[in-house]
């Protein structure tokens, strides 16, 4: 099967949403680092955790991506929608000063391309691509 072109924007848009994330990361990691810092008990954590649990979020919004635009699972793209929908119960916090400017300016710009992707999730001709329909093995490398 031919993946839909609202798979492949779904693609585009969350794989931008990652890479947005992680040039956020990468510009805001002292920031971040003393925000982390400054949390009570975070003495406790060893100096890899964070890079540790970064690589981890990345494989599985990787393994997400992979399941959902090159295998058309109906459970990657629930898990996908309940990740977005939870991202933005923290979106209040963007608007109380708790991350500095340039932080909140990745996270909204990650946050319109996961919407962006999300609704490609529900468009009618991914609907085929849900039920079961399994793209050709030379449709995986497109």
């Amino acid at each position: 099967m031919i993946r839909p072109q609202s798979i492949v924007w779904f693609e585009r848009f969350y794989l931008g949403a990652l890479s947005v994330g992680l040039i956020g990361n990468a510009i805001n990691w002292s920031s971040t680092q003393a925000q982390i810092a400054a949390t009570p008990g975070s003495e406790i954590l060893p100096s890899w955790f964070v890079p540790v649990m970064l690589v981890v979020g990345i494989s599985l919004n990787l393994l997400l991506w992979y399941f959902v635009a090159r295998r058309g699972s109906t459970v990657a793209k629930v898990i996908v929608v309940v990740i977005f929908a939870f991202g933005l119960l923290g979106l209040p916090q963007l608007f109380t000063g708790a991350v500095t400017m340039m932080m909140g300016i990745f996270a909204i710009i990650g946050i319109a391309l996961n919407a962006a992707a999300v609704w490609m999730l529900f468009r009618p001709d991914t609907k085929p691509w849900f039920s079961g329909g399994r793209p050709d093995l030379e449709d995986t490398f497109r």
